[in-house]
């Protein structure tokens, strides 16, 4: 239509002349200007040039014939106003993409429900197929996945591939022999850490001794080493030191992972350090929890002797070669070894290296009231129960008490407790008496 219009300005154009009988023959034309148009070519008024008129209706002609070709509409309904198109809908029952109203009869509305019946239940069992394949290449992704993960958890048998280098031994800074075991951890900071006990190197600031063994070859020693931070002493205590190291040990040591959290009662834990009793690293293993809670781990062994003597401040591994305690003690008498929970113990000491934290205070309590609260490098010595004329009816020595024991009920040290009678506390600060404190249980 656009272009009909245009060729009839330039008509106009060509022509120059408008007169009364070319303006009445445009006014006859109607709403139609392509037919104003084509009678103005065929037969328009006198003084116009009859030659030009013809070369311009054959010039209209092909161009009406031309885009008439191109459209796919007949030069009749170009010539009628035919340019608009004749209502239409989409009807997807008959799966057409155009079709006029008046094709749609009663039995093709017929047929066209049973089709569009048909195609939903095809659409319908199509989307279950798709569904019962997405649930099989779920199942398939969890199940290769959880293999992945599987072979991606570590195991005490790779860890144990590379122990020697994870393990330190503190040694006599004159004489050079073996003092206690410890290993090594990395903090979040990226600054490797020797993990040691407390009672083998003492408060903070201390100096001490500590031999590294690389994977291969001989062991370096590192003479002056400092303590950075230091618990107490007792297996009912943090009994834990951390001694910062140097950064050039990063190049052939294998730092050792905490566990998450305590044991369960029955895992079994292995401990790898140095006894006394032999040269070199050793494992214990056939250790099976019957007590994790708190600070405290407690394990049962089969055969616990003397030659566990020098295993303190080495590391209590799971199944996935993880740390979960820092081996503080043993009872032979009792077949019993004990360890300290390695993640409290080191993130308390750790941040208060590196964050500057207070070490938190470790609250006793008798029957709910708080009494004492301990801080760094304290901890309860002998613990005194009188009656309440004064009389000294039983003691216990906290730092090797083998029991169940719970800070938040030290009631539970003297069964036999009651009203009138007196619980006194020894605080001791690296192993000295520091002050005694009395509780009247009411």
């Amino acid at each position: 239509m656009y272009l009909v219009k245009m060729l009839t300005r330039i008509y106009i154009i060509l022509t120059k002349y408008q007169t009364d009988p070319l303006k009445k023959s445009l006014a006859v034309a109607g709403p139609s200007p392509y037919i104003g148009l084509l009678a103005l070519a065929r037969a328009g008024p006198s003084g116009y040039n009859k030659s030009m008129k013809k070369y311009i209706f054959l010039f209209l002609c092909l161009c009406l014939g031309g885009f008439s070709y191109a459209q796919k509409v007949p030069v009749k309904n170009i010539l009628s106003g035919g340019l608009r198109s004749t209502p239409i809908e989409k009807n997807l029952l008959h799966g057409l993409r155009y079709a006029p109203e008046k094709m749609c009869s009663a039995a093709g509305a017929v047929q066209a429900a049973k089709g569009c019946a048909a195609d939903r239940a095809g659409i319908a069992a199509r989307r279950q197929a798709a569904m019962r394949t997405e649930a099989i290449v779920n199942r398939r992704i969890r199940a290769a996945l959880a293999q992945q993960a599987q072979q991606a958890q570590p195991t005490l048998a790779q860890t144990e591939k590379h122990i020697r280098s994870s393990l330190v031994e503190v040694v006599g800074r004159a004489s050079g022999e073996l003092m206690g075991s410890g290993f090594v951890v990395r903090a979040g900071s990226g600054r490797l850490y020797a993990v040691v006990s407390y009672h083998v190197v003492g408060r903070r600031g201390n100096t001490v001794a500590v031999r590294i063994y690389p994977e291969q070859g001989e062991p370096v020693l590192y003479n002056g080493l400092v303590v950075n931070a230091a618990g107490s002493f007792g297996i009912n205590a943090p009994d834990a030191a951390i001694i910062a190291l140097p950064q050039e040990v990063q190049s052939y040591v294998h730092p050792l992972k905490l566990a998450p959290s305590l044991p369960q009662k029955g895992n079994e834990l292995v401990v790898w350090g140095s006894p006394y009793a032999s040269e070199g690293f050793a494992r214990i293993d056939e250790l099976k929890v019957t007590l994790a809670q708190g600070i405290k781990i407690v394990m049962d062994s089969p055969d616990v002797s003397e030659e566990f003597n020098g295993l303190c401040g080495s590391p209590v591994l799971d199944a996935q070669g993880r740390v979960v305690g820092i081996y503080s003690g043993h009872d032979p008498e009792r077949g019993l070894v004990f360890a300290v929970n390695a993640r409290q113990t080191l993130e308390w000491l750790v941040g208060s290296v590196e964050q500057g934290l207070r070490l938190p205070p470790m609250v006793f309590k008798v029957y709910g009231r708080k009494f004492v609260q301990l801080q760094a490098e304290e901890n309860i010595g002998w613990v005194y129960h009188f009656d309440a004329s004064g009389t000294l009816l039983q003691k216990v020595y906290l730092p090797k008490y083998p029991g169940p024991f719970d800070p938040e009920h030290a009631e539970k040290l003297f069964p036999d407790v009651r009203p009138g009678d007196v619980l006194e506390f020894e605080i001791v600060k690296h192993r000295f008496v520091d002050r005694t404190i009395p509780v009247g249980i009411s």
